[in-house]
């Protein structure tokens, strides 16, 4: 009996201890703040509230973070002003991230794109551009095909690759998922591999190529975001790959103008894939930022901006500033 009694004692300290740090690093985290100038609204999307942001007047753009952990609509800081001079700007946190609902549910990649298509229907309300980052680049592209009346342009910013999107593992994906969503033990390693340290050696190493831009205000941005209460469900399944989505027959169907922004020094998806996009669709263009990793329109914003609205607007090229130079296809080996 006292055998059974220690290894009772056993289990319970084993689960108590990870519960309490759990606790602790629940209560340290801080509220995750109004990070950008537009006004604020909700949107009560049935699978949880949508968080948005409106500013400007004009024709309507609409800007879709990329995703992984810490990842909110704070990505497009450096953009919301010079575009909302233009356009009118919506910038959402899609669900399960930033200031939106995270409930524990499936996130996949049809949830994401029911959720951009039911935004654009309710709180847009008219055809729109998209700018979408990374993954949500393929979000944006499926959209654009099964609704090509609702998007007039689309820019996608380092767009995860054609193939790398159809990769899924069912063995995989069902061994990561099933670990995360264990009790106590699940967050535990959520919260292990999303320490402060670990998330600025994240961002210095696969998300910007100059590291000093990885402040310590920006850490702490994507840290709090990582640790608001759900915040590990999204994140759940993004590590076991349900959120990818397979672009191969939507991409090619696109017809409407595409402008692909890539940064130069991008590691996760890097610029030779962009190939791939230019030869699958004649209504490509694309542009490379020298001196960018993942996010040009963070690195820089400046020439992103002004990129992003000749664009957009059609604008005559010669009527850049001749520093921003020309958009044009890069020689590369298909990915």
């Amino acid at each position: 009996m006292s055998r059974l009694w220690r290894a009772a004692l056993l289990a319970g300290v084993a689960f108590a201890v990870p519960a309490a740090i759990n606790r602790a690093i629940a209560r340290q985290k801080g509220k995750l703040l109004k990070a950008l100038p537009g006004e604020s609204g909700i949107y009560p999307w049935p699978m949880g509230d949508i968080y948005y942001e409106v500013r400007g007047e004009g024709p309507p753009l609409v800007l879709v973070h990329g995703i992984g952990a810490g990842n909110s609509s704070y990505e497009w800081r450096h953009n919301l002003d010079p575009l909302s001079d233009h356009f009118r700007v919506f910038v959402l946190d899609l669900p399960g991230f930033g200031k939106s609902a995270r409930p524990n549910i499936n996130y996949t990649d049809d949830l994401m794109i029911l959720a951009l298509t039911d935004f654009l229907r309710d709180v847009v309300r008219q055809p729109a551009a998209l700018l979408a980052s990374s993954l949500s680049g393929a979000y944006a592209v499926k959209l654009a095909a099964a609704h090509p009346e609702e998007i007039e342009k689309l820019v996608l910013v380092c767009p995860t690759g054609l193939r790398q999107l159809r990769l899924r593992t069912p063995v995989w994906s069902q061994m990561v998922y099933g670990t995360f969503s264990l009790p106590v033990l699940g967050l535990s390693l959520y919260n292990a591999m999303l320490s402060y340290n670990r998330m600025d050696e994240y961002l210095r190493r696969n998300l910007y190529a100059d590291p000093t831009l990885v402040t310590p205000a920006l850490v702490e941005h994507f840290y709090v975001s990582a640790h608001q209460p759900g915040a590990q469900y999204a994140f759940r399944s993004f590590l076991a790959d349900l959120l990818n989505c397979d672009i191969t027959p939507d991409y090619p169907k696109i017809t409407q103008p595409i402008l692909i922004a890539w940064g130069a020094r991008a590691h996760m998806t890097p610029v030779e894939n962009a190939k791939r996009f230019l030869e699958m669709n004649a209504n490509a263009r694309l542009r490379v930022f020298e001196n960018s990793g993942l996010l040009p329109h963070d690195e820089e914003a400046e020439i992103f901006n002004a990129e992003t609205l000749a664009f957009l607007t059609g604008q005559e090229r010669a009527q850049l500033p001749e520093a921003i130079g020309p958009i044009h296809p890069i020689e590369a080996q298909s990915p």
